[in-house]
C-alpha cells in the first residue's frame, strides 16, 4: 500500500526519482489536494516493538479531538478528487474508541478509501464488526512473528495467541456479514529478532486470506525512521527526490502537519490544522519552499530527512 517505504509502489517511485528528467514536473507543480492524507488518531500504543523508536518519542501522548477530525473531513469533502485517508499514525489506532465514528464520518464526507495499520491485539469481535459496518476499506496488520517465541521477541508487550485469534475471528466475521471490506494485508518484517522466517509466515496465513476480498501478504523491510533507528547504512549524499511533499500530508494527533509520516516526533512542522485549512498548508509558502528545495536535492535544515533512508544515497 502507498506510503510503506519498502513496498513495490514506493520502490518504483524512488527509482523514478533518481532520474530528474522523469521527475521534473513534480519539481514545479503539485496537485491542488494531497493524494494521501495521514491523520494520526492517536500516538499511544500498547506495544514496544523492537523495530519501532517509541523509546525516543518525546511529544505528548494523546488522541485527536473529534471536533478537529470533523473539521478536516469537512474540508476534504470539498475536494473534487478525494484523497486516500489513513486513520493512524505513530500509535495503535484501535486504542481509539472513536475510530468507528471517524471512519463513518470520513465515508459520509465522500472519502472513497480509508485505511489503518494495526497490530490486531485489540481487534476483538465487537471491534471487527464495528469497523466493518463503519466502512473501513483496507486494514494492514503488522504480525512480525511465526510462533510465540519469535512474535514475543519482536512485538514486545503483545500476545501471539490473542492477535492470531483476533485475525482469524475477523476473517470469519467479515465472511458471515458477506462483506469484502476491509481488505486485509498481513505484513511481516523479516529481521534477526523473529528469525526472518518468510516461508513460515506465508504458510501461517496462506489458507486464511480471502483472495476474492483482495487479501494479501506483504513482506517489508526495516527502515531507520528518519534517524530513530539505525538498521540501514546511509550514504552521505542524497541523489533522489523525496516525492512525499508532492503527494501526501501527515497530521499529528495534536493537529500539527509535518513533512512526512517518518517525522514521528514532529520536528519538521509545516502548518497547524487547528488554525489553518488543508488547502492553506498544502498550497502555502512552507510546503512550496520545501518542494523547491527538495527538487534541487537540498535537504539542509531538515534533520529527519538528512537521516532518512527512503531517499537514495551515495
Amino acid at each position: 500500500m502507498i506510503l510503506n517505504a519498502r513496498d513495490k509502489i514506493i520502490r518504483r517511485l524512488l527509482s523514478l526519482a533518481r532520474t530528474p528528467l522523469l521527475y521534473y514536473p513534480y519539481y514545479r507543480y503539485h496537485l491542488p489536494w494531497p493524494s494521501v492524507i495521514l491523520i494520526e488518531n492517536t500516538n499511544c500504543c500498547n506495544a514496544q516493538c523492537v523495530m519501532c523508536p517509541r523509546d525516543t518519542l518525546t511529544r505528548k501522548r494523546g488522541f485527536m479531538e473529534f471536533e478537529l477530525f470533523e473539521k478536516i473531513m469537512k474540508e476534504l469533502s470539498g475536494a473534487s478528487r478525494k484523497p486516500v485517508v489513513h486513520l493512524h499514525g505513530f500509535g495503535e489506532p484501535l486504542l481509539d474508541t472513536l475510530l468507528p465514528e471517524r471512519i463513518k464520518l470520513a465515508k459520509t464526507c465522500g472519502i472513497k478509501h480509508t485505511y489503518i495499520v494495526t497490530n490486531a491485539s485489540l481487534l476483538f469481535p465487537e471491534t471487527s464488526r464495528k469497523i466493518i459496518h463503519a466502512g473501513l476499506d483496507t486494514m494492514k496488520i503488522s504480525f512480525c512473528g511465526t510462533d510465540e517465541e519469535s512474535y514475543h521477541a519482536t512485538m514486545r508487550g503483545l500476545d501471539f495467541k490473542v492477535a492470531l485469534h483476533n485475525i482469524k475471528a475477523f476473517v470469519r466475521i467479515r465472511k458471515e456479514l458477506k462483506k469484502r471490506t476491509p481488505k486485509l494485508i498481513l505484513q511481516y518484517l523479516p529481521q534477526e529478532a523473529n528469525g526472518a522466517k518468510t516461508e513460515e509466515f506465508q504458510s501461517l496465513w496462506r489458507s486464511l486470506l480471502d483472495k476474492n476480498a483482495g487479501d494479501c501478504m506483504n513482506l517489508s523491510s526495516l527502515d531507520n525512521f528518519g534517524g530513530g533507528k539505525s538498521y540501514n547504512v546511509v550514504g552521505e549524499r542524497i541523489v533522489s527526490v523525496c516525492f512525499y511533499p508532492w503527494m501526501a500530508l501527515s497530521v499529528l494527533c495534536d493537529g500539527r502537519a509535518v513533512t512526512c509520516c517518518v517525522d514521528y516526533n514532529g520536528v519538521q512542522v509545516v502548518g497547524d490544522l487547528n488554525c489553518q485549512s488543508v488547502m492553506e498548508i498544502w498550497n502555502g509558502p512552507v510546503l512550496s519552499s520545501i518542494r523547491r528545495n527538495f527538487g534541487k536535492l537540498d535537504y539542509s535544515g531538515f534533520p529527519t530527512c538528512l537521516s532518512c533512508d527512503w531517499v537514495c544515497r551515495r
